[in-house]
Formats: structure tokens, C-alpha cells, sequence
């Protein structure tokens, strides 16, 4: 199970990075529950207690997890696509 997230509510994300791994819990070693790619949109969560790790919901698939927070953006004046 994983830890409760430090922030708590939601907030729309997307994946900023060419392909995100998407963990069921917040460790590199946590089996795979899906990849994000660049520019799909997600919904954010809230951070792990050492707030390395993003708990997100992928807003297409659906897919449930945990990135490394590096990887997201969720500032809602960044979500524009990156692509040009």
C-alpha cells in the first residue's frame, strides 16, 4: 500500500518528459502500472511524504500511479503542449 500523499485534492498535470514509468507505489523498484508520454494529460494527487514521487490518474487511460515529480508539470500556465 502506498504512503499517504502530502498534498491532498487535485489538480490537472501532463507528463513532461518523452516517456514517464508510472509505479503502483513511490519507489523505483515498485512494479509498472503503465507509461506516460509527452504532453498526456494527467490528474495530480498529491506528493509521497518525502515529496519525491507525484501520485497521478492519467486522464485517458485512466491509469493509477506514481512518477518521480521531476517528470510532470503542474503549474496550469505551463500545461500548454510543449510541441511546437
Amino acid at each position: 500500500m502506498a504512503p499517504p500523499a502530502v498534498a491532498s485534492g487535485e489538480e490537472p498535470c501532463r507528463i513532461d518528459t518523452d516517456a514517464a514509468v508510472i509505479r503502483q507505489a513511490p519507489s523505483k523498484t515498485a512494479a509498472k502500472a503503465g507509461i506516460g508520454y509527452r504532453d498526456q494529460k494527467c490528474r495530480f494527487h498529491g506528493y509521497s511524504r518525502d515529496v519525491v514521487w507525484a501520485h497521478i490518474t492519467m486522464k485517458e487511460s485512466g491509469v493509477d500511479g506514481w512518477v518521480d515529480h521531476h517528470l510532470l508539470s503542474t503549474a496550469k500556465e505551463d500545461l500548454a503542449p510543449s510541441s511546437p
